[in-house]
């Protein structure tokens, strides 16, 4: 099984045929963009939540460090969940 393609801006997983990134909402032009100054530390810390069952609290956490709405949060955060299998 080949390594996910990751979001350049934020180090979430992609899904494939995406035209943007599930957890940050960077839109991606042509091939989505290669890894640099992904914010490990958030990505990890989402992706570690969400394996722990804390939906809410990854939420919290994407929302506090992106500043995006809730809506925005959580459709990003169930895109990260998606695309690791697990929602």
């Amino acid at each position: 099984m080949s390594e996910p393609l990751l979001c350049g801006r934020c180090g979430a997983p992609i899904l494939a045929g995406a035209h943007g990134c599930n957890f940050c909402g960077v839109m991606f032009v042509g091939a989505p963009p290669a890894p640099q100054g992904v914010p490990s530390g958030v990505h990890g810390q989402v992706v570690a939540l969400l394996r722990a069952g804390n939906k809410i609290e990854a939420i919290k956490v994407h929302r506090d460090h992106f500043k995006t709405s809730l809506r925005d949060a959580k459709n990003a955060v169930e895109g990260v969940e998606k695309g690791l299998g697990l929602g």
